[in-house]
């Protein structure tokens, strides 16, 4: 029996199927905003009720899967084993998501339950190569590997999985509001633009566990940066998920985009 702590986004749905193909027997529980069945809505202060499902069903381990937007800690509603945690929580939540995640980790560690590699069982949505018709142009690469040195001083800040560069010139930096609202903001800009140019860096920061919070992309990213006007999408090597994969690269082939893993 394992544990699936579900988002939101098309992530989970590929992890419960891909379980159901193996056979392998879970329990869900719902930390969306939408409506999963068969699942227990949960949220973040709710330890105590969480902790002893997992033990009534014997469960040792667990999964993050998909996107869980930050709380406010004053909305949430905390249980007597939360209560007991709530100092140190205040604390994290001061910090970046992935040390909320890194604390939520420790608690179930303590209660001998492992978190799990959330791309165990989505191997297919991997990318270790370049998927697409359309390569990298030198240019690309450069941007690249300039998009990547700041990502990687900016991951000591917990902050940022994203960034556009174009020609050297850095057109954003992902923050709070995500991949996609981040590439919104550039489109606008960009409205007006006869040609392509630029990319998108989407990696995972620099030492993040991959046990929770893989950069994603998917259609959506794909239509984004095309009406960013932008080059490509470059990836970290068999450490991104890539959703929505048919029609995302029918969509990118068609309109020249790169997408590519190093």
């Amino acid at each position: 029996m394992i544990g699936i702590f579900a988002g939101s986004g098309n992530l989970p749905k590929e992890i419960f199927s891909s379980l159901d193909k193996k056979r392998i027997k879970y329990i869900i529980f719902n930390l969306s905003n939408k409506k999963i069945k068969d699942s227990e809505k949960i949220q973040l202060g709710q330890f105590g009720k969480v902790l002893k499902i997992l033990k009534k069903n014997k469960v040792k381990k667990v999964i993050f899967a998909g996107h869980v937007k930050r709380p406010n800690l004053r909305n949430l509603k905390f249980d007597l084993k939360a209560l007991s945690y709530l100092p140190k929580l205040m604390k994290v939540f001061k910090k970046g998501d992935g040390n909320i995640l890194n604390f939520v980790t420790q608690i179930l560690k303590k209660n001998n339950i492992k978190v799990i590699d959330s791309h165990i069982y989505c191997r297919h949505l991997l990318v270790n190569k370049t998927i697409t018709k359309t390569r990298p142009s030198s240019q690309n690469i450069r941007d690249f590997l300039k998009g990547k040195k700041i990502l990687d001083t900016l991951s000591k800040f917990d902050n940022a999985q994203g960034i556009l560069l174009d020609n050297g010139y850095v057109l954003a930096i992902e923050a709070a509001e995500g991949t996609d609202e981040m590439l919104k903001r550039v489109a606008k800009i960009r409205l007006k633009f006869k040609t392509n140019s630029g990319v998108l860096i989407k990696l995972p920061k620099k030492k993040q566990s991959l046990s929770y919070d893989l950069p994603t992309i998917g259609y959506k990213t794909v239509q984004l940066c095309i009406k960013s006007k932008l080059n490509g999408i470059f990836l970290k090597k068999n450490q991104n998920i890539f959703l929505d994969q048919k029609k995302s690269l029918y969509l990118a082939n068609k309109h020249r985009l790169f997408i590519t893993a190093s």
